[in-house]
Order: structure tokens, then C-alpha cells, then sequence
């Protein structure tokens, strides 16, 4: 369907104002989209397999059931590291918070229970506290403890007297700009936190929907910069002394531990590609401290220590998980940067995508109008299938990349323009109908006038057909003579129609109703007759009616005037006038002319009958040279034939 340019135009500025209302539109919202279609590649796409570098030791509920109720006794907290250190861990990690004193410390002992002589509590307080037993462990082994940030207004914000020892890694290079800041830290007992190899922070933020994505690299918590849990599990178990922080103008793009690079958010945090929390290994707790384990159950592995128990397990809810104790998250971080299958945004990313949406939606504008909706449809599916399976492997990789920013743009033109074309083809195809209906009014209109002017003319020739039958036979002549005389005048009417016939009865020009009309009376050699003017053209009723008088003029002329004799000739012309057209027929050379003792249908229907239809002025002289016929008349040309 051909549209007209105002139409074009129209929908060519709706692509463009689709194109750029999705672009704002993708400025404001289009993070959380992207975020959500991660999030259902998290779910749908095949994860990663563990390493099986990582264990994870808990704390269930059959533990608790065996050993007794949360919090156990420091003591039984180091009998439970030295279990997991004699059987080969390279790193410890407690995943829990010990700020308290141990209950059943000697010096709590004795004061609690006052009925005890004198001496019996003095030596009971001379013994060992059960907090200094487990430094004694912590400090002999690969153990990292957690720390906790807090900010104020939460209901962990203490006003603490002495701010938390500083951790024990060393930072290298320029920390990001934006980093995790939390004002004061939830960090062990002083005791247990000076006997520690490693210091790592265990809490972020989760985004705005609760989900948590991600754990912290780095982080400012009460004052000095923090690594996260996770990547002090990895320091602490390579043997590295410090953590390189790679980034420029104070936006992070890495750390480097030791040999490994561990990709990061420019705010210092670690995007996690998550597995299947249930593949990682676990031992419970009770195993280890009353079941016994295989000596070599964590030969060369990181193990982090958790609870898991209801009631005193922190949850979680990831991409993959509505709900996981948070040891499985550190536990699936620090498999992650074991196998450099963290998550990042390329620094290209951005450009790239908004580039190729500004291409894709100027193809989709430029083809729309020129090419057939099942090609583009076509070609942009194939666009769509080619952004997200590219942004699936993509995924897959690692490599954060946008398909909905790239789609948005075109497929925003593409509808509006489809529906805009669809809009204007049906006002197009009203307006169409509109014009057809009219169209059939007016061929129902101009079918009725035709059938009336061809009524019209029909009793018109009917009516011609019986003056001529009554002139031609007349009592005076033989029937040889009246039959003659009436075939002639039917063979002139015939010729004059048609003529008329072929400018489908609208108009004809002069000089060719001229020439029909004295063609049967001049000579084999054409030279009886000389005819000349300008292109004049006469209606229909006019032009039969010139036709019938000029074949009188023809037969008067070959039966008394110039044309019964050799040599004769007719002169047939005409000019303009102002107005009006001055025709002449002029003949010469025939016999001497006198005027008729009365006057025939021939010289009726020229005087007469011609002036009646023309409007105009007939004068017929009988000079001796010759006849001669002048027809003046009023003449507006009519309209050319369609």
C-alpha cells in the first residue's frame, strides 16, 4: 500500500521519537532489567562445577543435638580447628563472631558458683580460660576471623572504647573511590582477633530487591581498609603477604593475590557466578569432634567454618537460592576465585551496546518503509536470537553484556513503525473507500447520463432518419431518384456518426468532419476540393450537423453547381473571428447559377436546420461563378476527448 508523503513522514518521526523514548527510557530502568535477565541466567544456564578446593564445616542441628546448645565452648571450638588443621586445610576460616567471653570460662566459674571453698575457687581461676586456649589454637594455625561492619543506626552500632585491631594484609595500589564504608566493626574478642592470620569482612550490602550478588574485595570498616572474607580465605591460603588493588582514577577494575587476578565492581566488590550451593562439600561438625574423620579430608583445601542450624544461622537469598546460610555464599566466593569465574562488566561494554542500538534502530527506521514486513520481521528475530544467545556465552565467560539495550531501541522503532503503518494504512484505506464510493456515484451518475444522451440521440437520428425518408420521397420524384437521394443522405449520416463514434461522441474537428463530408464527391485524384483552416473543434450535435449540411452543399454541387461539369471546384474554408467561426463554401467553374424556384430539404437543412443548431447566421448566394454558402457562429472550444 502506497503511502503519501505526509504519511511517510509521520511514521519516520514516530520511529525516531520511539527510538529516543526508549533510550531515556533504558537510561532509568535499564539496570534492573539487566539485572533481572542475569539473574535468570544464574537460573537457567548450566553452573559452574566446584572445584573442590573448598569445604565447608557446619555447625547442623545434629551437632548441636551431640555437643550442646549454641554458643560451645571455646574449647570445643578449638578441638574442632585442630581436627580440621590436622587433616590438612591450608586456610581456616571461622564464619562467625565470637564477642562475648566463653561461658564456662574458670573466673565466670568460680564467681558463679559462690558456695565453693576459697582455695577450690583459687585454683579453679589459676586455670587456663577457655578464650586463651583457643588463641593458643587460632595463633598456631591458617585461621581467618570475621569481622563485621556496621553503620549507624543499626541495632549492632555500639560505642565501642577501642576501635578494632587493623587486618593483617597489606594494601598495594590506589583503593577505589566509591568503596564499602562502615563506620565502627563487630570484630572478636581482642584476644582471639591479635591470634589471627587473617581478617576478613563478612557483610555487604544486598541490593535493593534483598538479593545478595555479591561480597565485598575490599571495604573501609571503622577506619582502615578490610578485605572481604572470602578474599582473605584466598590470601591466607596462597601465602600471600599483600593484596595489589588494580584500577585507575579511583575506580577499581581487580585485586592480585599473589599470581591470581580476581576481577571487581569499581566500588571493590566481587560479582559471584553461582553453582549449586548443595554440591559443596560439607562435613558436620560432630564428624570431626566425636565420629572422627579420613586424616586427609581436607588435604590442600580451604574450609570455612559455619553454623547452619535453624534458629541460629544467618540466611541468605541469592539469584539461585530463595534462601542459603551465608558460609555456603563465602564458601561459592572463594570457589569462584579459586577458578577466576567471577562475574565483571567489560569497560567496552557500555559504548558497545549503546553503539550498536543507535545501528540497529537506524537499519530498523531506514528498512522499515522499503523492504517487506516479513523481511524485517524476519531479520529481527534473527537479531534478537543472535543479542541474547551472544549475552548467554557471554555469561558463561563471565562477561556481563547487555542484549536488552541493544534490542530496546530497534525493536521500540520497529513496533512503532509497524503500528503507525498499520494506523495510516487504514485511514488510507477510508479514505480509498471513501473516494471509491464516490467514484461509483459518479459512474452510476455519468452510466444515467449516458443512457439519457444516448435515449436523446437515438429518437434524435430516428427523427433524422424520417425527415430524410420524407424529403427523399417526395410525389414529384421517380423511386429510383427518391431512393438514391435517401441512401446518399443515410451514407453521410452513418459516415458522420461514425466519426463521431470515435471521439467516443464528445467532440470532433472540423477539418475531419469536412473531409467525411465531401469525400464521396470528390474526384479519384482529390483535386475537386480545396479545404483549409484552424484546428477548430465542435460538439457532438454540432458537428453531426455540419456533416449533414456540408453533404447537401455536395450533392447540390454535383448535380447542379460546380461539380456536374469538369473542371469544377468547391473552396471549404475558415477562420476565427473574434468569437465566432466564418466558415465559407465557395464553388467555381461550373455552370451558370440561378436561384431556385423553390427551396428542398437540402436547402432547409442548411439554412435552417444548420442556423437553429449552431446559434449562428446561414446566407446562401446564387452568384453566377458559382454557389456561395457563409456560416457564422458562436464557438467555444470544448474539452479535448479523455
Amino acid at each position: 500500500m502506497q503511502l503519501d508523503a505526509g504519511a511517510r513522514l509521520r511514521v519516520s518521526c514516530a520511529g525516531l521519537v520511539a527510538a529516543l523514548a526508549a533510550a531515556i527510557l533504558m537510561a532509568f530502568v535499564g539496570g534492573g532489567l539487566r539485572q533481572s535477565l542475569y539473574d535468570v541466567y544464574q537460573r537457567v544456564l548450566p553452573a559452574p562445577e566446584p572445584s573442590h578446593r573448598v569445604h565447608v564445616v557446619v555447625v547442623d542441628a545434629e551437632s548441636l543435638r551431640e555437643v550442646g546448645g549454641w554458643p560451645w565452648s571455646r574449647f570445643y571450638l578449638a578441638r574442632l580447628i585442630e581436627q580440621i588443621a590436622d587433616r590438612g586445610a591450608v586456610a581456616i576460616g571461622l564464619d562467625m563472631l565470637l564477642v562475648e567471653p566463653d561461658r564456662l570460662d574458670p573466673t565466670l566459674f568460680a564467681g558463679l558458683y559462690t558456695e565453693l571453698p576459697a582455695q577450690t575457687a583459687a585454683e579453679i581461676r589459676k586455670l587456663p580460660s577457655m578464650d586463651a586456649i583457643l588463641a593458643r589454637v587460632i595463633g598456631r594455625n591458617p585461621v581467618v576471623v570475621a569481622r563485621a561492619g556496621v553503620r549507624p543506626g543499626s541495632f549492632d552500632f555500639l560505642d565501642q572504647a577501642a576501635a578494632p585491631l587493623p587486618p593483617e594484609v597489606a594494601f598495594r595500589g590506589e583503593a577505589p573511590a566509591r568503596v564499602l564504608t562502615f563506620a565502627t566493626a563487630v570484630s572478636n574478642l581482642p584476644i582471639l582477633d591479635a591470634a589471627a592470620l587473617g581478617h576478613g569482612l563478612v557483610n555487604g550490602d544486598p541490593d535493593p530487591d534483598g538479593l545478595v550478588r555479591r561480597v565485598p574485595l575490599v571495604a573501609r570498616a571503622a577506619g582502615p581498609l578490610t578485605p572481604g572474607f572470602a578474599l582473605e580465605m584466598v590470601r591466607v591460603a596462597t601465602g600471600a603477604q599483600q593484596v595489589e588493588l588494580v584500577g585507575d582514577r579511583g575506580r577499581l577494575r581487580a585485586v592480585r593475590v599473589g599470581r591470581r587476578t580476581i576481577p571487581a565492581t569499581d566500588d571493590g566488590q566481587f560479582l559471584i557466578r553461582f553453582g549449586d550451593w548443595r554440591r559443596t562439600q560439607t562435613t558436620s561438625a560432630v564428624n570431626l569432634l566425636r565420629k572422627g574423620a579420613p586424616k586427609d579430608l581436607f588435604k590442600g583445601q580451604i574450609v570455612l567454618v559455619g553454623l547452619t542450624s535453624a534458629g541460629v544461622a544467618e540466611q541468605a537469598s541469592t539469584p539461585r537460592a530463595r534462601a542459603v546460610t551465608g558460609v555456603f555464599v563465602q564458601a561459592q566466593a572463594v570457589d569462584a576465585m579459586l577458578r577466576g569465574a567471577g562475574l565483571v562488566r567489560p569497560g567496552w561494554a557500555p559504548a558497545a551496546e549503546w553503539g550498536l542500538a543507535l545501528v540497529l534502530a537506524l537499519a530498523a527506521w531506514w528498512a522499515l518503509p522499503r523492504v517487506s514486513f516479513v523481511v524485517v520481521g524476519a531479520v529481527a528475530a534473527a537479531e534478537l536470537v543472535a543479542a541474547f544467545a551472544g549475552s548467554a556465552l557471554a555469561f558463561q565467560e563471565g562477561w556481563l553484556v547487555d542484549p536488552i539495550t541493544v534490542q530496546a531501541l530497534a525493536t521500540a522503532t520497529l513496533l512503532t513503525m509497524v503500528t503507525m503503518l498499520y494506523v495510516e494504512g487504514r485511514r488510507l484505506q477510508a479514505r480509498l473507500r471513501l473516494d471509491l464510493d464516490a467514484e461509483r456515484d459518479h459512474a452510476a451518475e455519468r452510466q444515467q447520463l449516458l443512457i439519457n444522451e444516448l435515449n436523446h440521440r437515438v429518437k434524435n437520428t430516428l427523427a433524422t432518419v424520417q425527415s430524410i425518408a420524407a424529403q427523399s420521397f417526395r410525389p414529384d420524384r421517380s423511386p429510383a431518384e427518391a431512393g438514391e437521394a435517401f441512401v446518399s443522405r443515410l451514407i453521410a449520416l452513418s459516415t458522420a456518426q461514425n466519426l463521431l463514434t470515435a471521439e467516443r461522441w464528445e467532440s470532433a474537428d472540423l477539418l475531419d468532419v469536412a473531409r467525411v463530408a465531401v469525400a464521396p464527391f470528390d474526384d479519384a485524384d482529390g483535386a475537386s476540393f480545396t479545404i483549409q483552416g484552424p484546428p477548430v473543434r465542435l460538439e457532438a450535435n454540432h458537428a453531426l450537423a455540419m456533416a449533414m449540411a456540408l453533404h447537401e452543399l455536395g450533392v447540390n454541387a454535383s448535380k447542379y453547381g460546380a461539380l456536374s461539369t469538369v473542371g469544377g471546384r468547391v473552396r471549404v474554408s475558415w477562420k476565427r473571428v473574434g468569437g465566432e467561426i466564418h466558415f465559407v463554401w465557395q464553388e467555381a467553374g461550373g455552370p451558370l447559377l440561378s436561384p431556385p424556384t423553390r427551396r428542398g430539404f437540402g436547402t432547409r437543412l442548411v439554412q435552417d436546420a444548420l442556423a437553429r443548431e449552431l446559434g449562428g447566421r446561414v446566407s446562401v448566394e446564387y452568384l453566377p461563378e458559382g454557389l456561395l454558402c457563409e456560416i457564422d457562429f458562436p464557438h467555444t472550444p470544448p474539452p479535448p476527448p479523455a
